[in-house]
């Protein structure tokens, strides 16, 4: 259970991308984009909307689609238990950004929060998703991060190893990146206004706010990317369910 003092707050479930990368079929054996894959008998959608809808702060969630999922994700949204909190699916645009404001703006004017989400994130643990929002009702924003723990090497072709980073000072984004609604809308539209367009939701606010408090995630909310990591995923989940039914 959250404190009590957490307020009402938006998950804004990103889903916008085309999943070129993952080779993956759906339910009925036709290719997939990620939202639609099934992991372990549910859909990836599914998994992710079950960790937000287990945060009791979080009282309703936005689904950003790719334009062409919208009835499927309509339909889905009626019929899964899951996706009960789901108050709104709207379209993404062209860029991350466009797709992040376009949730922003759908979310309710009663949340102080904004929780942002990349759907393919199917193992974020609601623990993390709780403590990231209360460091965002603390200092205004939040992210959730993994420090580097492999040596990262600088390469300008690709082809050669040019120089060595300070992994002591290097984190692995992941999501939630939590906001104060009313500010981040703001400089969602300031960025928009000057062109800004980054991948990530904490350069907006890095950019035009400040420097923004690392919640410290796990390995296990890592972006499903290729077939490789439906695999691991699925062996996650299997373990997680090992471990509940021995504590039970």
């Amino acid at each position: 259970m959250p404190p009590p003092s957490l307020p009402r707050s938006t998950a804004i479930l990103v889903a916008a991308g085309a999943s070129q990368r993952l080779q993956a079929r759906d339910e009925s054996g036709l290719p997939s984009r990620k939202p639609f894959v099934l992991l372990e008998g549910q859909t990836v959608l599914e998994h992710t909307c079950a960790a937000f809808a287990r945060v009791e702060a979080i009282h309703e969630i936005v689904i950003v689609g790719h334009r062409e999922d919208l009835p499927r994700l309509g339909r889905l949204a009626a019929s899964s238990p899951v996706l009960a909190k789901v108050s709104q699916i709207v379209p993404g645009g062209e860029m991350r950004s466009d797709s992040v404001a376009a949730g922003v703006a759908a979310a309710s004017a009663q949340s102080v929060l904004v929780a942002i989400h990349d759907v393919a994130r199917p193992l974020v643990r609601p623990a993390t998703i709780e403590r990231a929002l209360e460091v965002a009702l603390e200092h205004g924003s939040a992210l959730v991060a993994v420090p580097v723990t492999d040596t990262i090497k600088t390469s300008s072709d690709g082809l050669h190893s040019e120089s060595t980073l300070d992994r002591s000072v290097l984190w692995c984004a992941q999501t939630p990146q939590v906001f104060r609604r009313t500010s981040f809308q703001e400089l969602l539209a300031r960025a928009r206004a000057e062109g800004f367009r980054p991948t990530d939701d904490c350069a907006i606010w890095e950019k035009y706010a400040g420097p923004v408090p690392l919640v410290r995630g796990d390995s296990g909310n890592f972006k499903l990317t290729t077939n490789e990591d439906l695999e691991l995923a699925a062996a996650i989940l299997r373990a997680r369910r090992t471990e509940k039914a021995q504590g039970a």
